[in-house]
């Protein structure tokens, strides 16, 4: 069974790379996404500087894994339990990524269609911390 609601999606996100701190702010319409069980989704289309992004988040029993499909694609997958790998392909070649989750946590009302994803985590590529990343979603019917 295959159950589709639409939701309104506030996300906030801040990005601190040498130093220097960046905040985003976006407010979306999306859709909550449940297949059964085990497959369930968040999906909207981030709207920045004219570009529409489609972004998911799978919402995983111990994990979350957030997919974005703009230039460049984006597969991250956050797990508090251990570091997870990831490859961001830039117009030079591709970078190796391993995430650290410093915090995460889910709050789902599947009746409600209501609730919010607090994620912090760090990007490091060969050894190097690339930055401090946070971001903040509350999504509600």
């Amino acid at each position: 069974m295959k159950e589709i609601t639409p939701v309104k999606v506030h996300l906030t996100t801040t990005i601190t790379q040498d130093g220097q701190s960046q905040k985003f702010h976006f407010d979306e319409s999306g859709q909550l996404v449940r297949f059964n069980e085990h497959q369930r989704y968040l999906r909207y289309v981030e709207h920045q500087h004219g570009i529409a992004t489609p972004v998911q988040f799978k919402l995983l029993e111990d994990a979350l894994q957030l997919t974005r499909e703009g230039e460049p694609k984006t597969n991250l997958t956050f797990d508090q339990n251990k570091t997870t790998a990831s490859q961001y392909q830039t117009q030079y070649g591709q970078i190796d990524l391993e995430v650290v989750t410093k915090q995460l946590e889910k709050e789902v009302d599947w009746e409600e269609h209501s609730g919010k994803l607090t994620v912090a985590y760090q990007l490091h590529s060969q050894g190097m911390l690339v930055g401090d990343y946070e971001l903040a979603l509350q999504f509600n019917a």
